[in-house]
């Protein structure tokens, strides 16, 4: 696992076997970058990385120039294994907080252009996070992208869906305010 692109390019993510979590692959985040770049420039926007666990879809926003990352995740080992890649890449505009995802979103009134989560495949609330991402104030206020990264054999129908990528099992649902 390692950065694609930008200011942390190549930089290699230790080696880590966290609390639940499934990587993004290499193949798998350039090409969801790929097909988000027409609609999103990630140049100083503010981002959400939900269930964030390695950071390493955050991190890869940092290094494309976004302006800030938020990244939530409920596991301490998570949120330690971030903020020690923190420390070393000396990055300071990168929150890192220890939360679960439904309650940081219902307490949540910062804006974000990109809100990025990937849930374990077997989340119970998965459509409450949806809908609390695509109903908040703060979401539908500005242009803003929600990525949500689920298991295949779940099909999300809004009027706000405007992109669905597959790769193997692993699937995104694109959401656009």
């Amino acid at each position: 696992m390692r950065i694609i692109q930008g200011l942390y390019k190549g930089f290699q993510f230790p080696v880590y076997h966290g609390s639940n979590t499934r990587p993004t692959s290499d193949l798998v985040k350039e090409s969801l970058f790929n097909s988000l770049a027409p609609y999103l420039d990630i140049e100083e926007i503010k981002v959400l990385d939900l269930f964030a666990g390695t950071g390493n879809i955050g991190l890869e926003c940092l290094s494309r120039g976004a302006a800030s990352l938020v990244s939530v995740d409920l596991a301490a080992k998570n949120s330690q294994y971030m903020q020690a890649i923190k420390s070393k890449l000396q990055i300071e505009h990168w929150q890192i907080v220890k939360s679960d995802a439904i309650k940081f979103l219902e307490h949540n009134q910062s804006p974000f252009q990109l809100i990025f989560a990937d849930p374990p495949y077997d989340y119970p609330n998965i459509h409450t996070l949806v809908q609390k991402v695509i109903q908040a104030d703060w979401f539908l206020s500005q242009p803003s992208l929600f990525v949500l990264e689920h298991v295949d054999r779940l099909v999300f129908q809004d009027k706000l869906v405007f992109l669905k990528k597959q790769y193997g099992n692993t699937a995104f649902t694109c959401f656009q305010s």
